[in-house]
């Protein structure tokens, strides 16, 4: 299956074949296109290659318990546990998604800026790196984890190394880029020559087809806001303190231990950007607008969900539960199932929105939608 478009006013057509390409055979890349700009983008891809390259060589983090002693974990290192532990499917996940995935997406980006011409193949190759892209933070993600778990224990200590800030710059450094190209790519497809001036509410021309999607919206909402409050892990371990965490209180948690960079990735990736994304979507489905400001509005609404990480971090803390207990044993809660039908509900929605509002967006432009006054 593929990722939601960032146009989701798009025709089928235009996504599968040469349909999409700009009048007058334009053929530029994107490399040809922004002139000098272009050294500057490809200088930060250049510095996000560098920082991918240290993030697997230099040690993420140091987990000290206490009488035991400490030991240093790097991304090569953790790989090597899992293995050795017979834990072959959880090596796997992560070798591809943070081991080989941040390579390939690094050089697919080169690639795409500095070869393809614009038209569908360009943009469906930027669509499914905007979509990819999070997934590179599960190793992060599982750090963070046992960073937070540690945070208030007088037996326990997680000190974080410049391995994982480098690993986190680099694959938000391309998340951005990829977000830039896509920008740069959307402003090339081709537009109604009469763009309607009508401002209609989404939900009123989509019919039929925006009933799924405005239902998976709103559970995404209710979801989410349990999995706000209610915690999804609590320590359950002789000597320990049983702290217990919901998603609110995982950054104020990383802040009150001095752990900034966590603290600022939990804060964005897991409330602050799902709170928009959600709220952005139902603003979009009520607040009539012409069809160039409902696309505008689409595509911001999927650069937002390429930062969510809430069904990474859910797959973060399962494989904590699955393999981490020997560090620190913690009790399952109920938040980490509303946690998990959360971010199935946030993708969905958006995916379901995606597609509704593009039939919306179509029948305005086409067949003269009324207007709301």
């Amino acid at each position: 299956m593929s990722p939601p478009s960032t146009d989701p006013a798009a025709s089928p057509s235009d996504r599968g074949s040469d349909v999409g390409v700009p009048a007058g055979g334009d053929r530029r890349t994107l490399h040809q296109e922004t002139g000098a700009w272009s050294w500057v983008w490809l200088t930060v891809l250049g510095t996000a290659l560098a920082l991918q390259a240290a993030g697997l060589l230099l040690p993420f983090m140091r987990f000290a318990v206490f009488i035991k002693g400490g030991e240093d974990y790097s991304l090569l290192r953790s790989i090597s546990l899992l293995w050795e532990g017979g834990l072959y499917v959880l090596a796997a996940l992560i070798v591809g998604f943070s081991l080989i995935f941040p390579f390939v997406k690094i050089i697919v980006l080169g690639w795409t800026w500095l070869r393809l011409p614009p038209g569908p193949r360009r943009t469906h190759v930027l669509d499914w790196m905007g979509s990819l892209g999070k997934w590179s933070m599960l190793d992060p993600l599982g750090v963070l984890v046992l960073v937070l778990l540690a945070t208030d224990q007088w037996a326990v200590a997680a000190t974080t190394y410049v391995g994982v800030y480098c690993f986190l710059g680099a694959v938000a450094l391309t998340m951005a880029l990829s977000i830039v190209a896509s920008a740069l790519d959307a402003g090339r497809r081709p537009q109604p020559r009469l763009e309607p001036r009508r401002r209609v509410s989404l939900a009123r021309t989509s019919g039929r087809e925006s009933v799924a999607a405005i239902v998976a919206l709103g559970l995404a909402i209710a979801l989410f806001a349990g999995a706000l409050g209610f915690p999804f892990l609590q320590v359950d371990q002789f000597l320990l303190n049983d702290n217990a965490y919901g998603i609110a209180n995982v950054p104020v948690a990383l802040a009150r231990g001095g752990n900034w960079s966590l603290a600022l990735l939990s804060g964005v990736g897991l409330v602050v950007l799902p709170t928009v994304a959600l709220l952005a979507q139902a603003w979009a489905w009520i607040v009539p607008a012409t069809p160039l400001s409902h696309r505008r509005r689409w595509q911001r609404i999927t650069w937002a969900r390429e930062w969510c990480m809430l069904d990474v971090m859910a797959v973060a803390v399962i494989l904590f539960i699955m393999e981490g207990q020997g560090t620190i044993r913690v009790g399952v809660k109920d938040g980490l199932w509303l946690l998990i039908a959360a971010a199935a509900f946030l993708g969905l929605s958006g995916w379901l929105g995606s597609r509704a509002a593009g039939v919306g967006m179509q029948r305005l432009e086409h067949s003269g939608a009324p207007s709301v006054r």
